[in-house]
């Protein structure tokens, strides 16, 4: 019953009001250009007068290159893996570095006030690309290691 009253406003919708029983006609519209085509004109774009005069012009700059009496330096590097005020600490530590294949020791560092702190040294190593390595394992078992450079004669 709901699609009889539906067909029936369309049929309505479709009588034209003059009282013609005839369906609308529809008559398509001749397609229209775009109106800068049937002016004639071109488009007309600033960008391309723009764009020329826009260049930037970069200064050179030469490459990067190392300092030579920095790079000739014999460099070896060290990991601070933690710094303990109890030696079993620093043992626990020292094993848990061991565990990830990285040769570590336990150095004392006496402070000022009369206290000692243990310090776990993994290292050295005579690349920055092994100390890297060694930085990775130790940040995958939630070791942040701080890096010490020194010179590979002694301590710096």
């Amino acid at each position: 019953m709901l699609s009889g009253f539906v067909g029936f406003l369309v049929y309505l919708d479709s009588l034209d009001p003059d009282g013609d029983d005839r369906p609308p006609e529809t008559t398509s519209a001749p397609e229209q250009q775009p109106e800068q085509e049937s002016s004639g004109e071109t488009p007309r774009f600033k960008f391309y007068e723009m764009l020329p005069d826009s260049e930037v012009a970069t200064p050179d700059i030469e490459a990067y290159r190392p300092d030579e009496s920095e790079s000739d330096r014999n460099l070896e590097y060290i990991l601070q893996a933690g710094s303990f005020q109890s030696r079993e600490d620093a043992e626990r530590q020292r094993a848990q570095v061991g565990f990830q294949g990285l040769r570590a020791r336990i150095s004392e560092v006496s402070v000022d006030d009369g206290g000692v702190w243990y310090r776990v040294m993994v290292g050295p190593f005579d690349s920055r690309s092994r100390m890297n390595q060694a930085v990775d394992r130790l940040v995958e078992i939630n070791i942040q290691p701080m890096v010490r450079r020194r010179n590979a004669e002694g301590e710096g």
